[in-house]
């Protein structure tokens, strides 16, 4: 049987890592850092191998400190997880969501009122940029666009896109064409999206344009620009203009006849949107309600 190193003497390790020095680590442990410098001296003794090199107050990590970093971190954020999925079960049954704005209106919100009164569970939806820390924020899932933030945790995905012209029934009455490529919609009425932090090289205008056939240039009058897809959908609505929207966004509107698709042509998002969280989540009972509940389990 192997013998395991003292978890203080992993713990004292992973901090003074994290941290890059005894003393913060001693402040962060609650001890002083001859003591962390202790333990740490202790786990090298049990393994057999320097993990840090010592100069004066500073450290830095030998080859075999580099090694088992990475592993320790991983297992120490997710023995912090695991606790702090108890401590939130004990209170009550409750599930903290993060999302991007544009998923929590137009695609989240729908679906957690329907999930809370079938299930009693409290959900804490937390409207978010990215990137969020997992850890610090106590998250159980975060649903996003694309993986770029989150490498090291579990990803499903939730829906690839199409990005299409959107507008109010009534706008397009009066400014409709026969062929769908809005060749009598004035420049001034395209709606731009500024699409944010998380996305990049997302759809704009001027590639619906190319696509279409119809105008190879950039609008000359830019219209409205928001930096939100909620509110280029909201604008969309009061008659507007024109926005350009993932279609699974505006799904419930063209059902109800809020808005409509004037057009056949549409162009690929580049990413799918995708919900991500920690290996420690997974093992809940109420998180694997909730994914079962999106159809994702």
């Amino acid at each position: 049987m192997h013998i395991l190193p003292s978890l203080n003497g992993l713990r004292a390790f992973e901090v003074a890592a994290r941290c890059g020095s005894f003393v913060l680590a001693g402040q962060e442990l609650g001890v002083s850092s001859a003591a962390v410098s202790l333990q740490v001296k202790s786990l090298e003794d049990h393994l057999g191998k320097k993990l840090f090199v010592r100069k004066g107050n500073r450290i830095s990590l030998t080859d075999a400190g580099e090694e088992i970093y990475p592993k320790l971190a991983r297992a120490f954020g997710e023995l912090s997880e695991a606790a702090q999925i108890v401590r939130r079960n004990k209170r009550t049954r409750q599930l903290v969501v993060s999302t991007l704005p544009a998923l929590s209106e137009l695609w989240l919100l729908p679906k957690a009122l329907r999930f809370s009164e079938q299930t009693g569970v409290s959900l804490d939806i937390r409207v978010q940029e990215d990137p969020i820390d997992f850890e610090r924020e106590a998250v159980d899932l975060r649903l996003t666009y694309g993986s770029t933030f989150y490498t090291e945790y579990r990803q499903i995905p939730l829906f690839s896109g199409i990005a299409i012209p959107v507008c109010a029934p009534a706008f397009w009455e009066q400014y409709s064409d026969p062929e769908g490529l809005l060749v009598n919609v004035p420049d001034a009425k395209l709606i731009h999206n500024k699409w944010g932090p998380s996305f990049s090289s997302e759809p704009h205008w001027s590639d619906w344009r190319l696509k279409a056939g119809n105008r190879t240039s950039d609008p000359s009058d830019p219209g409205l620009i928001v930096s939100d897809l909620s509110l280029a959908v909201s604008a969309a609505r009061q008659e507007a203009g024109v926005a350009l929207i993932p279609s699974i966004l505006v799904s419930s509107d063209i059902s109800s006849g809020s808005l409509v698709s004037p057009s056949a042509i549409n162009l690929p998002m580049k990413k799918d949107y995708a919900c991500v969280f920690p290996n420690a989540r997974a093992e809940s009972p109420t998180f694997k309600m909730f994914l079962n509940f999106l159809g994702l389990n």
